[in-house]
């Protein structure tokens, strides 16, 4: 049977956080045909036995290894048979009927291929809830600290994606957190690019959604908590890996054959300005964009 919505949730090691925001959906979601995956990320932290005392029904996936936030979320993607599916990270708590308000207006709305609600912090201020695109010139001007010279450009990329006027409104990526796509969307996007680990896979994802024709919208009535920052996390891999994330996707977004070089130049000069308090992280960085011969953008 197909369902309305298939909400997904990748765990890495927050187990205890996953059984409380499940548990906020089934007291939360109303009036909408949904199931749950949980895929696990390898963890290791008995998430299982976990989910089959509180939660029997959840369809679990077990993942042999950890290869990230996009292709954990691939696996269950190439399983579900629904309308439209609803990405939620583990460290989420639904503070009303987000599922359901987000469903409604994706069906008020064919044009919109993703969307997601306002997310808000422990003590219900306004957090990071969606994002904007960087291009290359984004890019160049800050590599030569020509940023300012463009005020019109500085303020758009000095929104924070708060959402604090409660609008609904076009934007160009939802984050992560909480992102509801239209099947239809997705397949013909495709699903998110196992190159990234974390970090800007959901802005690349969302790229390609607006090239197949598609709006990418909040919509404020969906209301959510992120708690932020609860998964263990080793600080210079990290910032290799947003580093990494990066380089991606200005290649895969604005990427040529024929200005494949360009972007690494830029890559390698803004990079080096943090050196002294990146060492490893960047020195890796260097290394991996030395090594990517991969000319397809």
């Amino acid at each position: 049977m197909k369902r309305s919505v298939s909400i997904i949730l990748v765990n890495y090691k927050t187990s205890e956080l996953t059984k409380q925001c499940i548990q906020s959906l089934y007291d939360k979601v109303r009036d909408v045909d949904f199931e749950i995956y949980v895929v696990d990320n390898n963890s290791n932290d008995n998430i299982e036995v976990m989910l089959q005392k509180n939660f029997p029904d959840i369809k679990f996936i077990q993942s042999n290894e950890n290869k990230g936030f996009g292709a954990g979320n691939n696996i269950a993607l190439r399983l579900v048979n629904c309308k439209y599916v609803f990405l939620l990270n583990t460290d989420t708590v639904l503070i009303n009927n987000a599922v359901k308000i987000l469903f409604d207006f994706m069906e008020q709305n064919p044009d919109i291929g993703a969307c997601g609600g306002n997310l808000y912090d422990e003590n219900m201020q306004n957090t990071h809830s969606y994002g904007v695109h960087y291009n290359l010139k984004d890019l160049f001007l800050k590599t030569f600290f020509l940023r300012y010279l463009f005020p019109k450009n500085e303020k758009r990329l000095k929104d924070k994606g708060l959402n604090t006027e409660n609008l609904t409104k076009s934007v160009d990526f939802i984050t992560g957190a909480d992102l509801m796509i239209r099947k239809e969307a997705l397949d013909k996007a495709g699903l998110f690019d196992e190159r990234f680990f974390m970090y800007a896979e959901e802005a690349e994802l969302q790229y390609r959604i607006r090239k197949a024709g598609y709006e990418i919208f909040i919509n404020p009535e969906a209301k959510i908590i992120h708690l932020h920052d609860k998964s263990p996390k080793k600080r210079e891999n990290m910032y290799f890996e947003f580093l990494k994330s990066k380089y991606l996707y200005f290649k895969l977004c604005y990427g040529t054959p024929k200005n494949i070089w360009f972007i690494k130049l830029l890559m390698y000069l803004n990079s080096a300005q943090k050196i002294f308090r990146h060492k490893e992280a960047i020195l890796k960085l260097f290394k991996f964009i030395a090594l990517d011969r991969d000319v397809k953008c």
